[in-house]
């Protein structure tokens, strides 16, 4: 996007910074819709919608140019600048932005921001995301970001953090609960076609044995490949757990290394899929 040599609002004439009549009404406008609570996103598209020029031939409003408008203290008046808009208005300006500004003493250092796992859906397994309004009794929720589904889940970060606590003091005090699966190892289409191709180059008179060296290598590749990985991560979780000492707060590095989701729960408990893929819960403390 274009960049204007003067402030929204401004022109010259003869050289001197004089007001835009046309730009200053619609400042005027834009000061009055922030007020009024419309945010800058969908005063941007007012803007846009109506074809309002932010300079001679170009549109392209968006939420960074109008803060930069709201924020700019030379509408008020200086040397080089005549004033636009009042000192009440820009009161009014900054103290709407201060009033939306929901985050502005938000601890980025707690522990909720050390939680960088995906917390999931109960109702359809899909990614939620954190929401924080200070408006509300308990500030914290969780939205589903599938649209579709939209399921609403208000926990507070210091009871989610406990709920992940609890079930992670379940495994440390009893690491046994912690197990695998045992499936029998079906070989693979593709594994099954090579050692058939093997067999039958074996049963020939004559056959190359660079050529049949290679096949081998290559089904012994594939075999290794599919060769499952679950009892090996079970005992290093158990061990994990094994080695933790009792614990009395978030453990942050734990989370991380043995804990691949979080799944939130209807009725505000909280469950774990563990990198096992086996879940867990504060409900198998014993």
């Amino acid at each position: 996007m274009k960049n204007r040599t003067i402030p929204f609002g401004y022109c010259y004439d003869n050289g001197t910074v004089c007001v835009n009549k046309a730009e200053a009404e619609i400042l005027g406008q834009i000061c009055e819709c922030y007020i009024g609570g419309m945010s800058l996103l969908k005063i941007a598209e007012k803007l846009n919608k109506e074809k309002i020029e932010y300079m001679p031939g170009v549109i392209g409003w968006n939420k960074a140019r109008l803060m930069r408008i709201i924020e700019d203290k030379r509408y008020l008046g200086d040397c080089t600048y005549p004033a636009v808009i009042t000192e009440d208005m820009h009161s009014k300006l900054l103290k709407a932005k201060c009033k939306r500004n929901t985050q502005k003493d938000t601890d980025r250092s707690a522990d909720i921001f050390n939680l960088n796992l995906p917390v999931l859906c109960p109702n359809c397994g899909c990614e939620m995301q954190r929401r924080h309004d200070t408006r509300c009794k308990i500030s914290e929720r969780w939205t589903c970001r599938n649209d579709e589904c939209k399921t609403l889940i208000i926990i507070a970060d210091d009871a989610l953090l406990q709920e992940i606590t609890e079930s992670l003091t379940a495994a440390v005090k009893h690491p046994d609960i912690v197990t695998v699966t045992d499936r029998s190892c079906e070989p693979s289409d593709a594994i099954r076609k090579m050692n058939a191709e093997i067999a039958r180059t074996l049963e020939t008179y004559s056959f190359p044995k660079d050529g049949l060296r290679k096949k081998m290598m290559e089904c012994v590749s594939l075999k290794y490949a599919e060769i499952p990985s679950e009892k090996y991560i079970t005992q290093r979780l158990k061990a994990d757990f094994e080695k933790s000492s009792p614990l009395s707060t978030f453990p942050a590095d734990l989370c991380r290394r043995t804990v691949k989701s979080v799944h939130l729960r209807t009725d505000g408990t909280v469950g774990l899929t563990l990198i096992n893929d086996q879940k867990i819960g504060k409900e198998q403390i014993v």
